[in-house]
């Protein structure tokens, strides 16, 4: 046997590129996301112990898929945000019937503004 079982056990770096090669399905997105495939791939090139050559291909196509799944989410992410911004910035006409339009003085502030000409009650408080 050119592999040992620890080198492919759930929990090792290279588990999940031999799930995905043979059991892709059983992949959840963040198993995907904390793949490092630039060391996964040292790792298959340049192994610790002897593994044979058709092991090497079955991970090699894991690191494929999981490379091919990283690309779709990145993909999905940025059309998502894309329409996102298509939506956010689009113009919208409003078309405001001449009744519906408020009158000038309602909606503007006046330049002056005279403090005794406003009517304010006389609050107090009593301090019990």
């Amino acid at each position: 046997m050119f592999y040992s079982h620890t080198f492919l056990a759930k929990k090792s770096p290279l588990g999940t590129v031999w799930i995905a090669a043979h059991l892709q399905h059983k992949l959840r997105k963040s198993h995907i996301a904390v793949t490092d495939i630039p060391s996964s791939v040292d790792y298959v090139m340049h192994p610790e112990v002897p593994i044979a050559l058709r092991l090497s291909g079955h991970l090699l196509l894991g690191i494929v898929r999981i490379y091919s799944k990283k690309v779709d989410y990145l993909y999905h992410d940025c059309n998502d945000a894309l329409t996102r911004v298509r939506t956010a910035f689009t113009a919208v006409n409003v078309n405001l019937q001449e009744e519906s339009i408020a009158p000038f003085h309602a909606v503007t502030l006046p330049e002056t503004f005279d403090l005794d000409a406003l009517d304010m009650e006389v609050v107090t408080f009593r301090a019990e």
